[in-house]
């Protein structure tokens, strides 16, 4: 089936482009595409001083580029391998945004429209227990990617591409904004499963700011998460999180770019174990995260992509968990097969070296995973990547030094509307234990999440997940190895009051059933927002 689709992909007849226009819409300064047929593929986003507006199709060599006015200040139309760009050159601090119909784009500039309420339930319960069986952050070496979103054919689409609104100093932009919860639910601050009813308040202020660069960007973004009022003085503290991002063109052919992200803690479990096994016996954490890679342009449509990274988090004497250092490498083989879609056959190697409190968890990991990313048909975008992995874990008991089988990591969306979608995730990969004597576990899992708009302006987001975690070696009370279930599902309902502020309130039910009667719990969360500010996207953190 994937031979199919990838065939299908690389041999459909692009449609002809007829016309681009510069013109006023709704008063804002914009670029029209009109095509004599369906377009189907179409990407846009910031390329240093230019937005670019790719899209699978053709151009005869007499197609004009018309005269632009302020703000913007070229407009060149390029014919590419895989298509036609529409390159505009404008101020990094103009906002625009893209409407999408059969066979017209128009790309304006300019204020932006009202954002939607808040509807990603991802990020929304991190601070709760124990940690949601939804696809971890980074899912090991067949890792998914949040997707980009795909407006609906024929359907004028209003989306918020690349440059949110915020406050400007000069070209920087930068992007406050604050959350105030109100939570009560289950939570593990124990040293056993056991959990006990909590109820606490929770203020999370957080800056962005957004560097442009003279080719490339550089963006910044700190957030605490201030609690108050709980019953347990280990939860009356404060999160932070700070994150770096830079992407920078070196060059027609080589781009480069670098991030970290550092985080220091105590409920944010994923933080410290994403497949789920680390949600009792808390202690506060801190986590460095790093990575660097090249991107290598050929002048076609294959590229070679090479990085590196480490991953270090050390925690509280104590706790549930361990110290640990993970060392990663990985290069791919890139290949366009379309404005927004990329195939890729990467190799990547990962080593978490020696540890004096946990010896079993020393490990050697090799994988090789094929991955396609972008648009993979209208309406559906995403990432999926499969994969086969070598782990070696020499230290571990008998039965778990090592594993040998297929890895995987998916997210995709589909859109059916201006405000509507299925947000589908799936992730199989090994993960460090400090259960016993085993180095390592088999996570699987598998969330959807829908999103649906309803009357007077609220907006619906409902959803649920299965995830497993199974163990390599014999657990000392059973003599066959642990296997834990957690299935969980969600609700929640929203509404933008302004541009700039929005409510919510979600609810969430959890239960992991684990054949050792020990890990078995079952949780109960509600939460209740009041968001104010400029939030990066609509599923802010």
């Amino acid at each position: 089936m994937s031979a199919i689709l990838v065939l299908a992909w690389v041999t459909a007849a692009p449609t002809r482009l007829l016309e681009v226009r510069s013109e006023s819409v709704e008063g804002r300064p914009a670029v029209v595409v009109v095509a004599a047929g369906s377009l189907e593929e179409v990407a846009v986003k910031r390329d240093g001083a230019d937005v670019v507006l790719s899209v699978r199709a053709t151009a005869p060599e007499s197609l004009p580029a018309p005269a632009v006015a302020a703000p913007l200040e070229a407009l060149r139309i390029l014919r590419t391998p895989g298509g036609v760009e529409v390159r505009v050159r404008v101020a990094p601090t103009v906002s625009y945004e893209v409407r999408r119909e059969v066979a017209r784009v128009v790309l304006l500039f300019g204020a932006a429209p009202a954002a939607p309420p808040p509807t990603s339930s991802g990020e929304l319960y991190r601070g709760l227990f124990p940690p949601s069986p939804e696809s971890p952050e980074a899912v090991g070496s067949a890792g998914a990617a949040v997707p980009p979103g795909a407006p609906e054919a024929g359907v004028p689409e209003r989306t918020t591409e690349a440059k949110p609104e915020g406050l400007h100093l000069g070209t920087i932009t930068f992007k406050p904004s604050a959350t105030l919860s109100y939570v009560d639910a289950d939570v593990s601050v124990l040293d056993t499963p056991q959990t006990v009813r909590d109820r606490y308040a929770e203020a999370r202020p957080a800056l962005g700011i957004d560097i442009p660069l003279r080719d490339g960007l550089l963006g910044l973004d700190y957030e605490a998460r201030i609690r108050r009022y709980s019953a347990f003085a280990a939860v009356n503290s404060v999160t932070h999180e700070g994150n770096a991002n830079l992407q920078y063109p070196a060059g027609p052919a080589l781009t480069l770019r670098g991030s970290a992200h550092v985080a220091r803690g105590l409920l944010e479990t994923t933080e410290v174990d994403r497949g789920g096994e680390y949600f009792f016996g808390l202690g506060r954490f801190t986590r460095r995260q790093f990575a660097a890679g090249i991107r290598f342009n050929t002048g076609s449509r294959i590229d070679v992509d090479v990085g590196g990274g480490l991953d270090k988090v050390t925690i509280d004497q104590g706790a549930g968990f361990f110290d640990y250092e993970r060392r990663t490498a990985s290069g791919a083989l890139g290949v366009e097969v379309g404005p927004n879609r990329r195939l890729s056959l990467g190799y990547s190697y990962e080593q978490v070296p020696p540890l004096t409190e946990r010896p079993e968890a020393e490990s050697q990991v090799h994988a090789a995973a094929a991955a396609v990313e972008g648009e993979i048909m209208p309406l559906l975008s995403g990432r999926a990547a499969v994969g086969y992995t070598w782990r070696e874990s020499p230290h571990a008991a008998p039965g778990g030094q090592r594993f040998r089988g297929v890895t995987f990591g998916a997210q995709l969306k589909r859109d059916f509307g201006r405000s509507a979608n299925l947000v589908v995730s799936a992730n199989r990969s090994t993960e460090l234990s400090n259960f016993e004597e085993n180095g390592f576990y088999v996570t699987t899992s598998v969330q959807a999440v829908l999103t649906a708009p309803l009357p007077l302006s609220f907006s619906l987001v409902g959803g649920g997940g299965y995830h497993v975690n199974r163990y390599q070696t014999p657990a000392q009370a059973l003599g066959v190895p642990r296997r834990d279930q957690i299935t969980d599902w969600l609700v929640g309902l929203g509404r933008s009051i302004t541009r700039w502020a929005f409510v919510r309130a979600d609810y969430r039910h959890d239960r992991r059933d684990s054949n050792l009667d020990f890990f078995d719990q079952t949780t109960h969360a509600f939460y209740a927002e009041l968001g104010l500010g400029f939030f990066r996207n609509a599923g802010r953190r």
